[in-house]
């Protein structure tokens, strides 16, 4: 893991706690959902960094809840740094943190004031939630519209099959008796000897 543990951070910033007037938009570390664990008290997490800091609980649970209060539920932070999440994040992973979160701030679990933040924490869910769904809906309008393409002919040569177009014209065929085709131009032979006739007395 890159940098500083979070649970370090944290315990820098309550010994200092003047510096949290200095902080703008602090990087979230790596781990941050360890010190959302530590800050809900979770025994495990708390007994390992115990022993990894040489501090009792009481104190990295003091600590871990200063660090978010400074960092995550800042009045300028958005929906996604109030979770602890990098944007974008899934949904999956926006409920695993505030389910984390509210184990810590829910006025059921906690009487002191800190659980004025469970609202503000809600409120980041829902938005979150509702910026999840609006990408997924987008997403899955994108893949319709994509597997709608035309399909092109598999011979370059041939011509797009348009039904509309393609139904067979019926072609008027008249059919003329034999005996009455054989008349006709027997008339029409007449015809011209006759004018030919007429022009040679005429000349």
């Amino acid at each position: 893991m890159s940098g500083p543990r979070g649970i370090e951070l944290a315990l820098d910033l309550a010994r200092m706690p003047a510096l949290a007037q200095s902080i703008v938009n602090p990087p979230l570390p790596s781990d941050i959902f360890e010190v959302m664990r530590i800050a809900a008290g979770s025994p495990e997490v708390c007994q390992s960094a115990a022993r990894a800091t040489g501090q009792p609980a009481a104190v990295l649970i003091s600590a871990a809840r200063f660090y978010l209060q400074q960092v995550l539920l800042r009045p300028d932070a958005d929906p996604y740094r109030v979770l602890g999440l990098p944007p974008g994040a899934s949904r999956e992973l926006a409920r695993h943190h505030l389910r984390c979160l509210l184990q810590w701030l829910h006025p059921d679990v906690n009487k002191d004031l800190d659980s004025v933040y469970a609202e503000r924490v809600l409120k980041a869910w829902r938005e979150v939630s509702a910026s999840s769904d609006s990408a997924r809906a987008s997403n899955s309008r994108a893949h319709g519209l994509a597997g709608r393409r035309v399909r092109m002919p598999a011979n370059p040569g041939s011509r797009l099959r348009m039904p509309w177009i393609e139904k067979p014209q019926k072609r008027m065929h008249l059919k003329v008796p034999v005996g009455i085709g054989v008349g006709m131009a027997a008339v029409a032979l007449l015809l011209v000897v006759v004018i030919a006739l007429y022009a040679v007395q005429s000349g």
